[in-house]
């Protein structure tokens, strides 16, 4: 890396303007490449010229003060560059201490997805630009694609499906986007959650998969970027407050200005919705957009952090935040929104310790977007200016906060208070290829509460249930999208709560008066053999080794028969399962010969790539692609094997390759993939 970065550093100061507000000078015609993995730093301005190009695919680091400028002449072209075949590999641009007026001209954002939001609905995003507009949009999207001139509250205007939303927090509803009254009206603040149209007017053509690898579905959104000068905060800094107002009405069945009843669109997978909205469902919930052009990382914005390491936030009241993964969210004129399972991490003591908290979760990439939920009204902000960061892992408990600052490990949140150490196991559910088809999880903490509590449960997350309502614009949709694992509401003594309705995605239950009883677990509609994979928390870590003390969790089977659970191992099953988890073994009870197994190195298609999923006990491996004619496409070595390794293909070609997957000790796994 340090010689790339000498090596970049010589072209781009080989002829340098020296002035007091421009460092680096990039000249008419100059062709500048940052590749992958790439930090470049320029400890002042920047300024581009003529027709030069930048092409950055790394990290640029522009740390100025109020005197430097960063200039991007009309004529060139500044790219954010994005590669197709690894999803985790794309330039990121940091701006500090440079005015906003002082930051003119635009960078191109190429932009694809982890995610495709739903089949039918529309994709959840940012607009990481300042004073971002309508001609902006039309210039990434092109004339006609979406509805910016009808706003009547009709199929044709509102309810068309190719027309443009952001969200109002504090009105909680969407507000549609048109032109009012040309085409420079600018859309919102760098921070506005929106959701962009992926169809046309008559709901049946698709101009845009945002997942897709075509070159038709590369989107370049073109802007001016943020800067972190304290003059232009609102572009960066959140105010979490004024939400509380909002009448829902029983249930949701009030209607918000534009006729549509709350229950018809409104989801917060933090709170319980059946059999009724619980007080707080949808209250202090605000949908939150990266205003920036690196990663974010959220880990810390719930940590009373001390001195140098703090990132600038301390949300004491912070629950958690969500944000919606792949086929999550569906909507039809007459139907409404019909949501899946949020991903959804949750805080406790200070950290995020329960539900989806692995090292990459908690990071939102650029043009990401998320939603917090806080337990109190008690306003507080969220700065994003100290989150930056250009990892795609969480930085490390107790090092100085820094964009560049070291990765996560098993070493961090020592500091959590012991009544609000958090100790979980995800069930997750894949197919024969390794595909992985859902997931739930079982947390468990000395002050977590145990049965139904809607007011003082802070572990749960849930699914959604619904039902039609007939009439609205936007009814309430006829089915929620259909889990495929999920536990129920136990109740006191263990088992299931009868009268509680909900599925739940993430369930709670206290640590001590809990222990050694039944949280129930259903698998059901899969309609082949499956396999179910264990993973084990403890403070927001993996726990390969098991449990600090000593405990474990375990899984009843049908026969009643008890599997101690080990991390990174699983079971064989098929057909609908009522299992149930128990941290420690009930009295009495003693362990079944279970058929519990490592998982083997699999090689298979996941979210439009193909991945290698790598067994247990794999420490580091090596990866080989060849084409069908026996030529080496592309190898890397040492491999970690914790994640999944996404192979790098050219996805836009129809081809036939060979990936071949070696482990530290050998073993080989080949398969062939047509693309």
């Amino acid at each position: 890396m340090i010689r790339k970065l000498f090596i970049l550093q010589l072209i781009l100061f080989n002829g340098i303007i020296f002035s007091q507000n421009i460092l680096t000078y990039v000249g008419n015609t100059a062709l500048v490449t940052v590749q992958s993995n790439t930090l470049v730093y320029n400890g002042g301005g920047l300024q581009t010229a003529g027709s030069a190009v930048v092409n950055n695919s790394g990290n640029i680091m522009i740390n100025g003060v109020a005197a430097d400028g960063l200039t991007i002449a009309n004529t060139s072209s500044f790219n954010l560059k994005y590669n197709p075949a690894l999803t985790t590999d794309y330039g990121q641009l940091y701006i500090s201490g440079i005015p906003q007026t002082a930051v003119t001209g635009k960078v191109n954002k190429e932009y694809r997805s982890d995610y495709q939001n739903g089949v039918t609905g529309r994709q959840q995003t940012s607009l990481p630009f300042n004073g971002f507009t309508i001609q902006d949009l039309i210039n990434t999207f092109g004339t006609g694609q979406i509805n910016f001139t009808n706003g009547a509250n009709t199929p044709s205007g509102r309810f068309s499906p190719n027309s443009i939303f952001r969200w109002n927090n504090f009105n909680s509803k969407f507000d549609q986007i048109y032109i009012n009254p040309d085409n420079n009206t600018v859309v919102g603040t760098p921070m506005t959650y929106y959701i962009l149209p992926r169809r046309n007017a008559s709901g049946s053509t698709y101009f845009w998969n945002p997942t897709s690898t075509s070159a038709a579905d590369l989107k370049t959104f073109s802007g001016n970027p943020i800067s972190d000068n304290t003059n232009t905060s609102s572009n960066f800094i959140f105010n979490l407050s004024g939400q509380q107002a909002v009448n829902f009405g029983y249930n949701g069945s009030l209607r918000n200005t534009y006729g549509e009843t709350y229950r018809s669109y409104l989801d917060d997978p933090f709170s319980s919705k059946t059999p009724n909205w619980s007080t707080d469902y949808g209250r202090n919930l605000y949908h939150v957009a990266n205003p920036f052009l690196t990663n974010i990382d959220l880990k810390f914005i719930a940590t009373n952090e001390a001195g140098n390491l703090s990132d600038g936030n301390y949300i004491s009241n912070l629950v958690g935040i969500a944000y919606y993964g792949s086929a999550q969210v569906n909507w039809q004129l007459g139907q409404g929104t019909t949501y899946g399972t949020a991903i959804v991490a949750l805080t406790s003591g200070g950290a995020f310790q329960a539900g989806d908290i692995t090292a990459n979760r908690l990071i939102i990439k650029p043009m990401g977007e998320f939603m917090v939920k806080l337990n109190s009204n008690t306003a507080q902000t969220l700065d994003f200016s100290k989150t930056r960061r250009f990892k795609f892992t969480s930085r490390a408990d107790g090092v100085d906060y820094s964009v560049t600052s070291a990765k996560s490990s098993s070493e961090d949140n020592n500091d959590i208070p012991a009544d609000k150490i958090v100790k979980q196991v995800a069930v997750v559910v894949y197919d024969l290829d390794g595909l992985e088809i859902d997931r739930t999880y079982y947390a468990i903490s000395p002050s977590a509460v145990t049965g139904y509590d809607p007011i003082n449960t802070k572990l749960q997350a849930y699914a959604t249930v619904n039902t039609v309502v007939a009439g609205d614009q936007l009814a309430e949709p006829s089915a929620s999208i259909e889990r495929k694992i999920y536990t129920k509401e136990e109740v006191l003594n263990g088992g299931e709560d009868i009268n509680q309705m909900d599925k739940l995605y993430i369930n709670e239950a206290n640590e001590i008066g809990f222990k050694s009883k039944e949280i129930p677990l259903y698998i059901n509609n899969i309609d082949q053999p499956y396999q179910i994979k264990f993973e084990v928390y403890e403070k927001g870590e993996r726990m390969p080794e098991g449990l600090s003390n000593g405990n474990s969790f375990y899984i009843k089977n049908s026969q009643g028969q008890f599997t101690k659970i080990v991390d990174g191992q699983g079971l064989s099953l098929s057909g609908t399962q009522v299992l149930g988890l128990y941290y420690e073994l009930p009295e009495g009870a003693t362990l079944g010969t279970g058929n519990l197994n490592n998982f083997q190195t699999v090689i298979a298609k996941k979210d439009s790539k193909w991945t290698v999923r790598f067994a247990k006990d794999w420490n580091k491996a090596t990866v080989e692609v060849y084409s069908s004619a026996g030529q080496l496409l592309n190898t890397k070595s040492g491999i970690s094997t914790s994640t999944d390794y996404t192979i790098p293909l050219n996805y836009q070609a129809k081809s036939i390759f060979v990936v071949k997957a070696i482990s530290d000790k050998g073993e080989v796994v080949i398969k062939k993939i047509v693309n």
